[in-house]
């Protein structure tokens, strides 16, 4: 069931870092369709301090700390599931029980038997579930999931992706306390590294199976921002991660996620196809910046610059084809917000009806295998078989 001809009146889980910086802005800036009735955080200043941002466009907000209550008082349409990744199943799963579509932040939940509740539980109450990131949703992975379904790269044979930096206790904007990253249940994959499973998902299809590794390379830290700034830290889980997928294409892929990497110039991903490559390289929360396309010759001599003529292709024109095309965009319209306003800006057209969903309960699942799994094979290095699609 969605909600059309109204505005949205929706509730907020969650009020910290992530909230303010990611999901409030672009919230803020279409208030017209939609407004905040309700914050809900386990300390009740938390979620007042959120009504005091949204005050102007949103004069009815309510702050709580039980979330029962929220359900119950202002009868949301639609949740934005923002708390940390351990709560994400029980808030959505009560979400749902309450009558609210749902939007949950990334992971879905924490066990697949979690997730295929959730999703049960959504079908049941005839309510959306949503999951970010949303990777799918960006013009630019739309566009390039366009170029590779026109084969005029040929086929996709290989996808190598990263994401990898120093975690969120050497992000000097990060508000809050940053140690759950580095623990059990959290961890690169979980945080940054579930954004390339998305987009190498999205463009290659469902993965077949998983083999990875994974080590603490660092393990103590001096945290840079936030409440903690200045205090150390251990690290309890591994911290640099490689994850070799096979996909049900018969395509490779690799996945490095990182909270060890100090700093890196390669490009974040690259899909090989069997008559050129894509290249994206830059500020990978940008989702919109410049691809480079190697287009692959098909002919035999040296390439050249002859200019081009109105007489019949050589082999050696053939070949002076093949070269690198740098700066290349998605055609417009280019994307209102970043990626997690994408996501935002996606759900709110899904629960008015205006879109299909995308960032589908079924897809996040599949990630969420492809991560579990990930742990598993680190432990005995074994490759896991995949049991779920999307």
């Amino acid at each position: 069931m969605t909600v059309s001809g109204t505005r949205l009146r929706l509730g907020v889980v969650g009020c910290g870092d992530v909230a303010h910086r990611h999901y409030l802005p672009p919230l803020l800036a279409m208030a017209a369709r939609a407004e905040i009735v309700g914050f809900c955080a386990t300390r009740l200043e938390a979620a007042e301090r959120a009504v005091a941002v949204v005050r102007d466009s949103s004069p009815n907000a309510v702050a709580f700390d039980r979330l029962d209550a929220m359900l119950e008082r202002v009868r949301p349409d639609a949740v934005f599931n923002l708390t940390p990744a351990p709560l994400h199943a029980a808030v959505s799963r009560e979400c749902l029980a309450g009558g609210a579509h749902v939007y949950s932040e990334k992971p879905l939940a924490s066990t697949l038997a979690q997730a295929d509740g959730l999703i049960a539980d959504a079908r049941q109450a005839g309510r959306l579930l949503m999951c970010a990131p949303a990777s799918a949703v960006t013009r630019q992975v739309r566009w390039l999931a366009e170029v590779i379904a026109s084969g005029r790269l040929g086929r996709p044979t290989l996808a190598v992706a990263q994401y990898a930096n120093m975690g969120p206790a050497s992000w000097r904007e990060y508000t809050g306390d940053p140690t759950v990253f580095y623990g059990p249940g959290v961890g690169p994959v979980f945080d940054i590294g579930i954004y390339r499973l998305h987009e190498l998902t999205s463009l290659l299809g469902p993965v077949r199976r998983v083999q990875a590794m994974g080590a603490i390379a660092i393990p103590e830290r001096t945290i840079l921002g936030g409440p903690r700034a200045g205090q150390t830290m251990v690290v309890t889980a591994p911290d640099h991660v490689l994850i070799h997928m096979e996909f049900r294409s018969g395509a490779l892929g690799q996945l490095l996620s990182s909270f060890a990497v100090p700093a890196t110039q390669s490009p974040y991903l690259e899909v090989h196809l069997s008559s050129g490559t894509i290249s994206l390289t830059g500020d990978p929360y940008s989702a919109d910046g410049p691809a480079s396309v190697f287009v692959l010759g098909t002919g035999p001599g040296p390439a050249t610059d002859k200019p081009a003529t109105d007489k019949p292709a050589t082999a050696q024109d053939n070949a002076a084809a093949e070269a690198w095309h740098h700066g290349l965009t998605a055609p417009p319209p280019p994307d209102h917000f970043p990626i997690i306003g994408r996501g935002v800006e996606h759900f709110l057209d899904c629960v008015a009806g205006r879109e299909q969903p995308l960032l589908t309960a079924e897809h996040a699942r599949h990630v969420l295998e492809i991560v579990l799994l990930a742990y598993e094979s680190m432990a005995d290095g074994r490759a896991r078989a995949m049991s779920t699609g999307f």
